[in-house]
């Protein structure tokens, strides 16, 4: 498998895109559409389009993705945030998406995710990790919660059973260019090879991303800016 260079985007509620820094502030980046067919002529591989969400919400996200099947672009689509069992098939009835992101119910909703991979497909399920390191400990994000928990062998076997890839995102370094965490991969009990990470991607990191083996990575803010065009990532 070739190592892939994807992007991602996170929408409101409202359908405007928005970045993240350091997991804590947002910046409205605006519409959508725009942002979208900015990254499909950047020439990214894929896109990876989030709903987040802190705590229960009481908003639905199947408008947000319904209104994003609308758009014209050629690059592979990905989505996450809100995906419930009451509009799992809805939301993939249209074949528009590619893959399907997880991040709560890794925790607490295997039913969801059995669902999800009889509809999509084993190959279509991608775990969202957010994650922070204290004390020699990987903390992972829990979005229903609203609070990063620690993770065990038990998570991981859910996480090998259930997912083809995981996104690893270290919040610390979300929106700058610090560089990214590597130091979790002395953590991580999935295969290194089915593994993106994200957050604070420098050059450097991108290339050791793809030294070691992973995946790929989903670069987040530099990307829309142009900093950097993909051929040179590559």
């Amino acid at each position: 498998m070739s190592f892939r260079i994807g992007a991602t985007v996170l929408i409101d509620y409202d359908g405007i895109a928005i970045q993240s820094y350091n997991f804590k502030k947002n910046r409205i980046l605006g519409s959508l559409q725009k942002v979208l067919k900015f990254l499909d002529a950047y020439g990214v591989d894929e896109i990876h389009a989030i709903v987040p969400s802190k705590g229960k919400s009481e908003y639905s996200s199947s408008e947000v993705f319904f209104n994003l099947s609308d758009i014209s672009i050629s690059t592979p689509l990905s989505i996450g945030g809100g995906i419930t069992e009451e509009n799992i098939k809805k939301i993939t009835k249209d074949p528009f998406f590619e893959r399907c992101i997880f991040n709560s119910a890794i925790f607490n909703n295997s039913q969801l995710l059995k669902k999800t991979k009889i509809i999509m497909g084993h190959q279509s399920m991608v775990a969202s990790m957010p994650f922070v390191i204290r004390k020699d400990t990987m903390m992972v994000y829990n979005s229903e919660c609203d609070e990063f928990i620690e993770v065990n062998s038990s998570l991981y076997k859910k996480v090998n059973k259930y997912f083809n890839e995981i996104i690893l995102l270290d919040a610390d370094a979300e929106g700058d260019k610090k560089g990214f965490n590597f130091e979790v991969f002395k953590y991580v009990e999935f295969p290194i090879e089915r593994c993106l990470i994200s957050g604070g991607l420098t050059k450097n990191d991108i290339s050791k991303a793809k030294k070691i083996g992973l995946a790929g990575v989903s670069i987040d803010n530099f990307a829309l800016h142009s900093e950097y065009s993909i051929e040179d990532l590559r």
